[in-house]
């Protein structure tokens, strides 16, 4: 007959290995639960559109002590002196690219229209990007025709694409805008615009914009908006960025937003599902 001090390890010793199973059946969950890649904090971009034409603007909003990126007008007078004065103070440079749009603007040097052939479209894409150094990627300027023409917007991505590392940001100048569906189709990193900070002359409109832009982070997580080098711009936002911080909202470049980004949604979709191992996930 077994003593009492023998019967009490047996027992410990049962529960013990009730105890691994337990573990062992819960170890996909386990194994999901910490390997669920975190959420990002919150991030945002602002890209200052329009820079090349005006030196002491351009210099001016490169200075400020912040992770703006610069988006450079090709062929204009001081594009590559303000290119590399960006990269010399770790601003990103983006290519702000001329396209058609519906109202008959004066065009801007370098722009691509709908009467171009595949290669004329081709040659001036790759002159208004050699026009430009340290380009990380690409937006429309204008483009309010040429971003709805999916032939046009192909064009534009199967030459990005083939460039390799380019993203493109559509500034959305039209609802009508498709540039961002041919981009995904043709693998080409793509973000769209959620604001224009300064849309017009009113002097409440950039306070307006501005907190619409930091609503928009705190509820998807980030934000992606456009300003323009102009005087009152550059004044507000020397006086307004470190409000960014103050939501615990980071700014970062654009091309970190575009990657990112995707992970949110990704994470966010993960997050919504627990990990099917049952013998009915084989059917699904």
């Amino acid at each position: 007959m077994l003593d009492d001090s023998f019967l009490t390890i047996i027992d410990a010793f049962t529960a013990h290995m009730k105890n691994q199973k337990r573990l062992i059946a819960f170890a996909p969950l386990l194994f999901v639960l910490n390997h669920t890649p975190a959420q990002a904090g919150k991030l945002a971009s602002i890209i200052i559109d329009d820079v090349g034409n005006h030196l002491e603007y351009g210099r001016d909003v490169i200075k400020l002590p912040a992770t703006l990126t610069i988006a450079i007008l090709p062929k204009t007078t001081y594009a590559k002196k303000l290119a590399r004065l960006a990269a010399k103070n770790n601003k990103e440079v983006m290519l702000h690219l001329p396209m058609q749009s519906v109202e008959h603007h004066q065009h801007s040097p370098g722009t691509l229209d709908l009467h171009m052939t595949r290669n004329e479209f081709r040659e001036q894409l790759r002159s208004n990007l050699n026009s430009v150094p340290y380009v990380r990627g690409v937006n429309n300027h204008m483009g309010s025709l040429l971003t709805r023409h999916p032939g046009h917007m192909t064009w534009l991505m199967d030459e990005l694409s083939g460039m390799g590392g380019l993203y493109f940001i559509d500034s959305k100048t039209t609802g009508k805008s498709i540039a961002d569906k041919i981009a995904t189709e043709n693998n080409v990193p793509v973000l769209s615009r959620d604001f224009f900070l300064d849309p017009d002359n009113n002097a409440g409109t950039l306070r307006q914009q501005f907190d619409l832009f930091i609503k928009k982070v705190n509820q998807r997580g980030y934000a992606l908006a456009i300003a323009h080098p102009y005087p009152e711009t550059i004044k507000f936002l020397k006086a307004h960025l470190n409000e960014l911080s103050q939501h615990g909202i980071k700014l970062i470049p654009v091309s970190e937003l575009v990657r990112t980004a995707s992970q949110i949604k990704d994470n966010y979709q993960e997050n919504r599902h627990v990990a099917c191992t049952s013998t009915a996930c084989s059917r699904l």
